[in-house]
């Protein structure tokens, strides 16, 4: 049995006692853990609970505090030592922050560099490749299906091509240790199907799998322990037939009746016949979508059929090279610009360039003028409404604190009390329950529906059907054009 001889594999990381502590906040209580060589375990739990950074830890890539009662080993070639120098190249990471960085920065990198990056440890490749270094890159991308990329820019992906790409980048290297941190988020089901193979393969080739993840049913079946994290610290471990039930779906408070549906003179999105070019490549063909106030609209399609390039077009961040557009009934002319306030956006490309020090009251006050940072002080009224948002949406208590002690779930929550707060016209949502507990998706997805008919426009963008606010029109895009879903 797999299990049967686990305890005398040797170990690659040892916790002992470990405690972390970010922007003064608590986020992991002495950790107790051995990863060892050829393991498979689940880490689980709810948003906050500190499974992130237990997996940035485990890498060497967050530092135990120094207060803290034990002490953190990697045990490699040469012995066990309390420094990451030498092991950590061994232990690759597929986190949505890396896929955030290129965003962040703007680095306009091919592909073909992102994956061979992963030979320097780095996001960034320190030199031109060798011959074995570009052998290997075309190996494990032909082996993952983004051969096709290699030539693109990073910057053009969607979320589900770039996360394909960063499991090539962890694999280049034929590392001891694959830690998967939420990897799934933005992936059809098919890419997500092909993902979860690749990294079966890879634990049945001996290399230890880490899954963080809050789909139990995405554990691919060589992982044989589970552990459970509450409140930063591990509440249960056992095997995987132990496995305690996904955390009950809570619902939130009844929000205020948004009253009788209003009149729907014009409509909030209207696209004639509009073509959208990148590099003079159709992303979108001949679309012509209508959406009135208070509609709900879902658009599906596989990874790369262009929803989120739909979807930056509905805010004003896109415009077409053919066809019309109108937003607001702006006219054609409107851009994002005139759109903040009144469209709350929410996607992983927002969340990206939210990694700078500001508490979470900022972030939800900057949605009144659709900046990414408060760029002029809030009023009082303005106050109370982000207040009001994070109410519905049950966080009230991550306002005070600092976002780079936030999990990356409970940073999408404040994104969707940013785009609630100021009371739009439009909703624009872009997998916006991608890393979320059960509880938390069931809570924000409810409080969406009690939003009504007469509350804004809503169109969102999930690979999960249990990810879409109930009720509306689904749409299907494929091959750039738009078609009812059956």
């Amino acid at each position: 049995m797999r299990g049967a001889h686990r305890p005398l594999a040797p170990p690659l990381v040892t916790l002992d006692r470990v405690d972390v502590v970010l922007a003064g906040a608590t986020v992991l209580e002495s950790i107790t853990l051995t990863l060892s060589e050829g393991e498979g375990l689940a880490v689980l739990g709810d948003n906050g609970s500190g499974k992130s950074t237990l997996l940035r830890l485990l890498r060497g890539d967050q530092w135990p505090h120094p207060g803290s009662a034990g002490r953190r080993l990697f045990h490699g070639p040469d012995g066990p030592s309390e420094s990451p120098i030498g092991v950590r190249e061994r232990l690759a990471l597929v986190a949505p922050e890396a896929q955030d960085a290129y965003l962040r920065h703007d680095w306009d990198l091919p592909v073909e560099a992102v994956v061979r990056s992963g030979f320097y440890d780095a996001l960034w490749p320190a030199e031109a490749p060798t011959s074995a270094q570009a052998t290997r890159v075309a190996e494990v991308a032909s082996a993952l299906g983004v051969s096709h990329l290699l030539g693109r820019s990073v910057l053009e992906l969607s979320r589900g091509e770039g996360r394909r790409v960063l499991l090539a980048r962890a694999l280049v290297t034929r590392p001891a240790a694959l830690l998967l941190d939420e990897a799934c988020d933005g992936l059809d089901a098919e890419g997500r199907d092909g993902f979860l193979a690749r990294v079966s393969a890879a634990a049945r080739s001996g290399t230890a799998v880490v899954m963080a993840t809050h789909r139990p049913d995405e554990l691919v079946p060589e992982i044989d322990r589970v552990i459970r994290l509450a409140s930063g610290r591990i509440h249960s471990q056992g095997p995987r037939t132990s496995m305690p039930d996904r955390s009950p779906a809570r619902s939130p408070a009844r929000a205020p009746s948004s009253g009788p549906p209003s009149p729907r003179s014009r409509p909030v999105f209207l696209l004639c016949a509009v073509t959208v070019l990148a590099e003079g490549r159709a992303i979108l063909r001949d679309i012509d979508l209508s959406v009135g106030r208070g509609e709900r609209v879902a658009i599906l399609g596989a990874n790369g059929a262009g929803k989120s390039t739909l979807l930056r077009l509905l805010s004003g961040e896109e415009q077409p090279a053919r066809g019309v557009a109108d937003r607001l009934g702006l006219g054609p002319r409107a851009g994002a610009e005139d759109l903040r306030g009144r469209v709350g956006t929410v996607s992983p490309e927002l969340q990206a360039r939210h990694r700078f020090d500001a508490t979470g009251e900022e972030v939800v006050l900057s949605g009144f003028a659709g900046t990414v940072g408060l760029a002029v002080p809030a009023t009082d009224a303005q106050r109370a409404r982000a207040r009001g948002a994070a109410a519905r949406l049950g966080v009230l208590e991550l306002l005070p604190r600092r976002i780079h002690s936030l999990s990356y779930g409970e940073l999408r929550k404040l994104l969707l009390a940013r785009a609630l707060a100021p009371g739009p016209e439009a909703l624009l949502l872009d997998e916006p329950l991608a890393g979320l507990d059960a509880g938390a998706r069931a809570w924000v997805l409810s409080a969406l529906d009690e939003l009504g008919p007469g509350g804004p426009a809503l169109v969102a963008v999930s690979h999960h059907p249990d990810e879409l606010p109930p009720g509306g029109r689904r749409l299907r895009l494929a091959g750039g054009r738009l078609s009812p879903s059956g």
